[in-house]
């Protein structure tokens, strides 16, 4: 088996595993103000995106490290959210620590580097992972404010995704894809 072969298996693999991810085990779904972020229509194109994290089984406990990697199939601009079950949204990467968003074809990326994101609360986060072959979206140069590591992005999650699908429409020309992966964050 050559290694590329195998690379190739293991993303698609990968890819498999990150694309529907809406309940996690326990049957544990996400929020209506989740599931509006994971619902956008993005896509198709021959643009492939994946996340991934740490823990098979997606289960963390509050405050403990959650380490995010993405992969895109062919250099694209990226943004990856955090989507809390309030609704609550921050743009994680790009961030303070790489406010570029352009992603190397077949490079995964550990987010965010030098940081791990925490989780926060008990309940179900979701992340989601957006690429562009156009960077020309408010989603890859959206910067935090002052002196905050990511920026926040709002509460409102219907408005917010017919945002990003717009912003990602405008111009056409270019592939987009997305992706997300949601996961358990209990109190205990």
């Amino acid at each position: 088996m050559s290694a590329g072969w195998a690379a190739r298996a293991a993303f698609a693999l990968w890819a498999a595993a990150g694309a529907a991810c809406a309940v996690i085990g326990d049957g544990e779904a996400l929020t209506d103000a989740q599931q509006v972020v994971a619902d956008m229509k993005i896509g198709p194109s021959d643009l492939k995106i994946v996340g991934a994290v740490d823990h098979a089984d997606r289960r963390y406990r509050v405050g403990e490290p959650i380490a995010l990697s993405v992969e895109v199939n062919k250099p694209a601009s990226v943004a990856v959210l955090r989507v809390m079950p309030n609704g609550a949204t921050v743009l994680i990467f790009p961030n303070r620590w790489h406010p570029k968003a352009q992603l190397s074809a077949n490079a995964p990326l550990r987010l965010p580097d030098p940081l791990t994101v925490a989780g926060e609360a008990p309940g179900v986060a979701l992340f989601e992972f957006i690429a562009s072959t156009r960077g020309d979206s408010w989603l890859f140069s959206r910067k935090p404010q002052e002196a905050a590591d990511f920026a926040e992005l709002g509460t409102t999650t219907r408005a917010l995704a017919k945002d990003i699908v717009l912003s990602l429409q405008a111009g056409h020309g270019g592939d987009t894809a997305a992706a997300h992966l949601s996961l358990r964050v209990r109190g205990d």
